[in-house]
């Protein structure tokens, strides 16, 4: 139909969605939690069925702060309707990605 956005104007709504979120889940967690997303590269993406959280770690002291603040994690992206999963990066030559869905390994 005529009244639907292009494909163009679909990925910028898009994009500007998913930088919304970033933006109210980054203010929703404490300054410990956004020191630590500052020592890493990390996104929240919305599929639209729920948001999963991507961190890309530069250090295997990075992964491992990040690995067990994982918990933390889960609570903030359980505020949010739908699905929720977090998938860490590993530094590069380190191991694989892990992706996890917060209600199955936190047992919520």
């Amino acid at each position: 139909p005529d009244d639907l956005p292009s494909l163009e104007q679909s990925r910028e709504l898009q994009w500007e969605f998913d930088e919304v979120v970033k933006k109210y889940f980054y203010d929703a967690c404490d300054r410990l939690t956004q020191k630590l997303l500052s020592r890493c590269g990390w996104d929240v993406i919305n599929d639209f069925k729920g948001l999963t959280l991507i961190i890309i770690c530069p250090n295997n002291g990075v992964n491992w702060h990040i690995l067990r603040h994982l918990a933390t994690f889960s609570d903030y992206l359980e505020q949010w309707p739908g699905l929720a999963k977090i998938r860490i990066y590993p530094p590069p030559g380190t191991g694989s990605v892990m992706e996890i869905s917060v209600a199955q390994s936190f047992g919520y």
